[in-house]
């Protein structure tokens, strides 16, 4: 069964703010863009299912062209209220669906694969970023549970989510999928720059 992939894009001006002063505002937002278009390409490659941004950003039209992906609006609403009405766009609606972080520059699309697989019949899987935090989350029904980005140790904020609607949880740790980029520290962990 395909499941959809719905990728999340903030706008591009606030790209990275906890990479300052390192990174300077326009090598931030061509380090977004370099991961972003890393992931959607790796996301595709898959094979896993539709691949689309989810984002009001002015360029995201642009970009999803040149990915070669779609592309749902998220309402300008904040990163988990957007993702739930991208979602909301989808037709017909899916049984499942991937949300999948943009700024994960070693990701492959093997481990994209291997999280799709770990999607329980009925529950949830969580790849769990290397400081606890969420780079992935697959959900099955698709409306399982609301996602909790951002929200310190996101990976524990969504298996208790999980836990309390009597959903299965599976933790996926998978070296391309833990590594986000945040911080000074974990560009130079990826050994990238803009």
């Amino acid at each position: 069964m395909e499941i959809p992939i719905l990728i999340p894009l903030k706008h591009l001006a606030e790209a990275k703010q906890r990479l300052r002063p390192a990174i300077g505002e326009i090598e931030r937002r061509a380090l977004m863009l370099s991961m972003l278009e890393h992931v959607a390409r790796a996301a595709a490659a898959s094979g896993v299912g539709p691949v689309a941004l989810a984002s009001s950003e002015p360029r995201a039209a642009a970009l999803a062209e040149q990915f070669g992906i779609g592309l749902f609006d998220d309402a300008g609403l904040p990163w988990n209220q957007g993702l739930e009405h991208a979602l909301g766009l989808l037709r017909p609606a899916p049984e499942a669906v991937i949300y999948l972080a943009g700024d994960l520059p070693l990701v492959t699309a093997d481990e994209i694969r291997s999280l799709a697989e770990a999607v329980p019949a009925h529950g949830i899987a969580v790849a769990r970023a290397h400081d606890g935090g969420s780079n992935g989350l697959g959900l099955r029904p698709a409306t399982a549970i609301t996602p909790s980005f951002g929200v310190d140790q996101s990976a524990r904020a969504h298996a208790a989510l999980a836990e309390g609607a009597g959903l299965e949880i599976v933790v996926v740790d998978l070296p391309g999928l833990a590594l986000d980029v945040d911080t000074p520290d974990d560009a130079a962990r990826a050994q990238l720059s803009a």
